[in-house]
């Protein structure tokens, strides 16, 4: 089966072509800005390569096509650049036309009257439709742009690399279908799918070229199988990165599809790079660039390809690499700077104590000293927690610390095979919340305030989590009682009595907060990992009902942290006369616990 061609074509090869917009592709659309700024792109190009020697270029993004029984070529992507391409081409030829000053053709299937009006734009029919109105607006801005120009040298500027003059070109990234390709089914991928043609997809056009398996040594069938294996091979890595558990321990980014493209990336940042480092499609122009040399072995390539995806492989299939590089990447850190760790270890084992080092340094800002004692290790993450609380506005750092407290408490058991999941944790938008609500947080508005009382009666009417050790008195049932049937009153009445709510809030705090007088807790100890719906459901939430909550989504095996869970099952406290508190003393257990735990791990991972 013939595959997709791909090639850069500057554009004054295709000059002397035609081209067909078919009837699923909608009219010229670009705006003014859109318009200017290729303009601007193309002259600072320009201006940039004027003192150089070697062939430049200027990348437009891709043009998907096909090609016609008649010799055109169907547009299937990339109708508004070589639109706005060949209006730019028209000013030209009107303020400073020439003998090498051309156009291509451009047809339509339906709109026969916009190919006239595209080649003699009349500024009184503008207005006879919506296509003439957005053709003559470009026009105006390229005119408008120009005459902004003050230089001598403007209108050079722009035609010297659209006619590929003096070693300077505008190219664009020529996607040819083969003949079994349906147009509109690409067509719709790429603009109703809003998938766009990325980097990866055209690098993989440029690995399977045919002229990439002539090999002298080899027969045709040799060769079409290494063609189809390395296009299996490809599918497959591709499949492993759609793994989301994968994906997120080795990016913060959320992609769909190409996720191979980080791969294609790590391995372009080996070569040396080509001057467009700055362009979206760097790394399709990087293996574009390579190709072209003589000596490069495309087969070798996609071999080093394959061997990065293993050491990804390997580093996620160990638990501790996965979690230590796992952590660094969702603070922070990249793919290459882990590599090159990698890269100047000794083995496994060094690595692992530079990645140490490194979760260390980045979390509590300090230099670490393996030798460091139990002591000064602890008093280094201590001073550091003493600086953090919910006010300090340092909720990302917050945020760190409690995702390296679940980090270090799933490592500090070598016989667990738990792992934290970092897709979880990045997809659902764990975040930092109060674990006892803040007093003053009454709920606002009525209907999160009807919530507040529907979520308090269900507690009170079905909850069996904590009948144990807690007990009602004959007292405290018939309060109970008589708060169940205010809050039905409230929800029943017709009009809602903003006072009786305030009522019943304040009467359920007392039971359910005695700490309530207390002042409002921000520290470290008071706060935890809650996920988006959580936060959102159950922000001015009771503590035994966020913490029916979480154990709920436990019983049912919803992920939810090791440490959240832990902190509402009262792990961590000392005094555990109930479990329907949680008190001030239940804070500064908790903020030990992170001290300690985070300490010992250092104390005893640190020692190389």
């Amino acid at each position: 089966m013939q595959n997709n061609k791909l090639e850069m074509k500057p554009i004054v090869d295709l000059l002397d072509e035609s081209f067909y917009i078919p009837a699923y592709q909608r009219g010229y659309r670009w705006k003014e800005k859109q318009v200017q700024d290729l303009l601007e792109d193309i002259r600072e190009f320009y201006l940039t390569s004027l003192n150089s020697e070697k062939d430049t270029f200027y990348c437009l993004q891709p043009v998907v096509v096909k090609q016609r029984e008649d010799g055109s070529w169907e547009i299937v992507d990339g109708q508004q650049r070589l639109t706005t391409i060949y209006i730019i081409l028209t000013y030209l030829l009107e303020v400073d036309g020439g003998d090498n000053l051309s156009r291509y053709r451009i047809s339509y299937e339906t709109r026969s009257d916009s190919a006239e009006f595209l080649e003699r734009i009349d500024p009184s029919r503008h207005k006879s439709n919506i296509d003439f109105f957005h053709i003559y607006k470009a026009k105006e801005a390229i005119k408008s742009w120009f005459d902004e120009q003050e230089d001598s040298d403007k209108y050079n500027s722009i035609k010297t690399p659209l006619l590929n003059l003096d070693n300077k070109s505008v190219k664009v990234i020529w996607y040819e279908l083969s003949d079994h390709e349906v147009p509109t089914q690409v067509f719709s991928r790429l603009n109703v799918g809003k998938i766009p043609l990325v980097s990866a997809e055209l690098i993989k056009a440029l690995f399977l070229k045919s002229s990439n398996f002539t090999l002298e040594s080899k027969s045709k069938d040799a060769q079409s199988l290494l063609q189809l294996t390395l296009s299996q091979e490809w599918d497959a890595i591709e499949k492993s990165l759609q793994n989301d558990t994968f994906w997120y321990f080795l990016s913060n980014e959320t992609l769909e599809s190409n996720r191979i493209d980080l791969l294609l990336t790590l391995r372009a940042s080996d070569h040396s790079e080509i001057e467009n480092n700055k362009d979206e499609l760097n790394t399709f122009l990087q293996f574009n660039e390579l190709l072209k040399e003589d000596n490069f072995d495309m087969v070798q390539e996609w071999q080093n390809i394959k061997r990065l995806m293993m050491t990804l492989e390997e580093w996620f299939n160990n638990r501790e690499l996965l979690h230590l590089i796992g952590y660094l990447i969702t603070e922070g850190k990249t793919i290459p700077e882990i590599m090159r760790l990698s890269k100047d270890s000794r083995d496994k084992q060094h690595l692992r104590h530079k990645l140490i080092g490194q979760v260390f340094n980045l979390t509590f800002d300090a230099k670490f000293n393996a030798l460091s004692s139990f002591d000064e290790i602890e008093s280094k993450v201590r001073d550091h927690l003493s600086e953090l609380d919910y006010e300090s506005k340092n909720l990302s750092k917050i945020r760190r610390i409690f995702l390296l407290f679940n980090i270090v408490s799933l490592l500090s058991n070598p016989k667990s095979n738990s792992r934290f999941q970092f897709d979880r944790y990045k997809s659902e938008n764990w975040d930092v919340e109060h674990i006892r609500s803040v007093a003053s947080n009454i709920p606002e508005g009525i209907s999160n305030q009807k919530k507040w009382l529907i979520d308090v009666k269900d507690y009170l009417d079905n909850s069996k989590v904590d009948t144990s050790p807690f007990k009602f008195n004959d007292a405290e049932q018939n309060e109970k009682q008589l708060i169940n049937s205010e809050i039905n009153q409230i929800l029943q009445a017709q009009t809602f009595q903003q006072d009786k709510f305030e009522n019943v809030y304040k009467s359920i705090i007392e039971i359910y907060d005695p700490s309530n007088g207390e002042a409002v807790d921000n520290s470290i100890g008071n706060l935890t990992l809650l996920d988006r719906y959580t936060n959102r459901s159950y922000k001015n939430a009771i503590f035994p009902i966020k913490r029916k909550h979480i154990i709920e989504l436990d019983k049912k095996a919803i992920y939810v942290p090791l440490c959240t869970k832990n902190v509402f099952l009262k792990y961590y406290s000392q005094n555990l006369d109930s479990m329907l508190y949680w008190r001030s003393e239940d804070s500064q257990n908790h903020q030990d616990a992170i001290i300690e735990t985070i300490t010992e791990y250092f104390f005893k991972n640190g020692a190389q």
